[in-house]
């Protein structure tokens, strides 16, 4: 029998178990921020030069613009000035300027800097798997639930930058339980929610 003032056996409250959820947030952010940096090791990187040779080849949003590459990644835009000089240095990453606007340089990755960074994609497939081996249905689900994750840490401010489904202004979460997008007016099962969309437009607060 369980004594009053004893909470051993009492149902976990929605506290607790937000407590364990950001515990297995911060798990999984560790592994994978581990994983980055044993890459980056290899490659003679550093973990930010990794990730902007990641973001720059998996194409715009954002524009690939210094600036914009600094907002993305969440630091400084010196920071990042710094880190694409040295890429530039490696031979990864060119400058040219940018459409519409000569005044500004876009980086664009060279060959070299294309092959690198397919490289780098590469070493997640171990991180695909683990994701792969779940349910489909289980798959579908977790999607769901990161982007929802997501859209309230942007809402917290704790995400500075989000272009997903469910944080922009033509997604409906539907009556039916199925999603739907305004502007590609089709509805949007879990495997067709976005992560990254390009044409996505933030939801009014």
């Amino acid at each position: 029998m369980v004594n009053a003032g004893d909470n051993t056996g009492v149902d976990r409250t929605g506290a607790e178990v937000a407590d364990k959820v950001v515990a297995a947030m911060d798990r999984i952010a560790r592994g994978v921020r581990a994983h980055r940096q044993a890459i980056a090791s290899r490659t003679g990187l550093t973990p930010l030069q990794l990730e902007l040779l990641r973001t720059l080849a998996e194409g715009p949003p954002p524009e690939p613009l210094t600036g914009l590459l600094a907002a993305e990644l969440g630091v400084s835009q010196p920071t990042v000035s710094d880190s694409l000089l040295a890429l530039e240095r490696k031979g990864h990453v060119a400058r040219q300027p940018a459409p519409g606007d000569r005044r500004r340089s876009a980086i664009v990755l060279t060959p070299d800097g294309v092959e690198l960074a397919a490289e780098i994609r590469a070493e997640d497939d171990v991180l695909r798997a683990c994701v792969a081996d779940l349910p489909g249905a289980q798959q579908d689900q977790t999607l769901r639930t990161l982007l929802d994750l997501i859209a309230g840490l942007l809402r917290a401010g704790v995400v500075q930058v989000a272009r997903t489904c469910t944080t922009c202004r033509f997604y409906r979460p539907g009556d039916a339980g199925t999603p739907r997008c305004d502007l590609l007016q089709q509805p949007l099962p879990p495997r067709d929610l976005r992560v990254n969309c390009p044409e996505h437009q933030p939801a009014a607060d």
